[in-house]
C-alpha cells in the first residue's frame, strides 16, 4: 500500500464522491429503519388500546387501517431487516472500503470490479426496501444485498451516485482496457502508481466526456470532485504529465493541456504494453492536443474564384459558397 500521504491526498481529491454516496446510503438507511417503525405499529397499537380493548378491537387491523398498508409478512420483513444491516454496515465503514490494493501481477479490472460490487451491496438494498415499501417484494426474484451488486448491473442512475475509488496499482500491471469498463456515469478513479509506466498510458481513455489526467500532483488538475462525469487520474512519476477537462471547450485541443510530452521514440517499459503501443499512446496524445491551424494566406486559386473588389472578404467568400451550392457543387 502507498504511503499514507498519498492515500490521504487522493481521498482528499474525491471527498466530494465520497460524500455523495454516503449521503445516498444514510438516506435510504432512514427509509429503512421508518418502514421498519411502521411495521411495529402492531405491537404499539395493542398497548395504546389497553385492557378496555382486548377481545373487541383486532390490534392487526387497526395498525393496518392507521398506516394505510397491509403488514408485511415474515419474508418481507426479514428481507428489510437484512437489508438495513448492509445499510448500516456501509455507514459504519470509514474511508478504507474506498481504497483498493491490486497486489503485483493481478488485474487491475477484477480489483475494481470486486470492489464496486461490495460497494453496490447499498444499491441492490435501496432497491429491495422500495419492493418492500411498495408490496412488490417477491423473494424468489429479489437478489440479496450481501451478496453485492456487480457494476454491469448497475443502473444509470446508481452511475451517477458512485462511489470513487483510489487503486494502488504497479505501473507494469496498468492497463487502460481494464479500466475502460468503468469509465461511465460519475465513476471517480485515482491510480497511485508505482515504479515505471508506459509513458502516456491513459490518452486512450481520453474521449469528449471524461476528465483523464497523469499528473505528479492531485492539486496540478484541481478539483475534479464537482465534476459530473467519469473520471479517471494517473498520479505517477515520470511519463506525460497532462489533464483533458470536458469543461474547457467543444474541441480536443482545448480540453486538453500537456504539460510534458514524453519523446515519441518511446522504448519499451514495464508491462505488456509493446514499444509500438506506446508510441501509439504518445501519438493519440499529439494527435488531440494539436491545435488546428489555417493558412494566413488562402490558395491563389481560391482567391482567384472568390474575386477581387471592394467588399468584405467574408461577404465575397459567402457569396462564392452559396453559388456555388445553387449550381450543385461543393466548395
Amino acid at each position: 500500500m502507498p504511503s499514507d500521504a498519498r492515500v490521504e491526498s487522493a481521498l482528499a481529491a474525491v471527498a466530494g464522491r465520497i460524500s455523495l454516496f454516503r449521503s445516498a446510503v444514510a438516506g435510504t438507511l432512514d427509509r429503512a429503519r421508518r418502514t421498519l417503525e411502521s411495521e411495529n405499529g402492531q405491537a404499539r397499537a395493542g398497548v395504546e388500546l389497553g385492557e378496555f380493548a382486548s377481545g373487541r378491537i383486532d390490534p392487526a387491523k387497526f395498525a393496518m387501517i392507521s398506516a394505510g398498508a397491509a403488514p408485511l409478512d415474515q419474508a418481507a420483513k426479514a428481507a428489510l431487516e437484512s437489508a438495513t444491516k448492509v445499510l448500516e454496515e456501509i455507514a459504519q465503514e470509514d474511508d478504507g472500503q474506498f481504497v483498493v490494493e491490486v497486489l503485483p501481477g493481478r488485474s487491475v479490472g477484477s480489483a475494481i470490479r470486486n470492489q464496486l460490487k461490495v460497494l453496490g451491496a447499498g444499491f441492490a438494498a435501496s432497491e429491495l426496501i422500495e419492493h418492500v415499501r411498495r408490496r412488490t417484494f417477491d423473494a424468489a426474484q429479489q437478489r440479496r444485498p450481501a451478496d453485492g451488486l456487480p457494476f454491469d448491473r448497475w443502473s444509470a442512475t446508481e452511475r451517477k451516485f458512485a462511489p470513487p475509488l483510489v487503486v494502488s496499482i504497479e505501473g507494469s500491471d496498468l492497463d487502460p482496457f481494464e479500466i475502460a469498463p468503468f469509465v461511465d456515469g460519475c465513476v471517480h478513479l485515482v491510480l497511485l502508481v508505482n515504479g515505471g509506466c508506459a509513458p502516456a498510458v491513459l490518452s486512450r481513455l481520453i474521449s469528449p466526456g471524461v476528465f483523464v489526467a497523469q499528473c505528479e500532483d492531485l492539486h496540478a488538475v484541481g478539483s475534479i470532485a464537482e465534476f459530473d462525469g467519469p473520471a479517471v487520474i494517473a498520479l505517477m512519476g515520470g511519463g506525460a504529465l497532462f489533464d483533458h477537462d470536458p469543461r474547457r471547450g467543444g474541441s480536443a485541443w482545448q480540453r486538453l493541456r500537456v504539460v510534458r510530452m514524453p519523446d515519441a521514440s518511446a522504448r519499451r517499459g514495464p508491462g505488456s504494453r509493446s514499444t509500438a503501443q506506446q508510441r501509439e499512446d504518445i501519438g493519440v496524445l499529439r494527435m488531440l492536443a494539436e491545435e488546428p491551424r489555417f493558412p494566413a494566406n488562402p490558395p491563389d486559386a481560391l482567391m482567384a474564384a472568390i474575386g477581387a473588389g471592394g467588399a468584405d472578404p467574408v461577404d465575397r467568400l459567402t457569396e462564392w459558397v452559396l453559388g456555388r451550392a445553387a449550381e450543385g457543387t461543393t466548395a
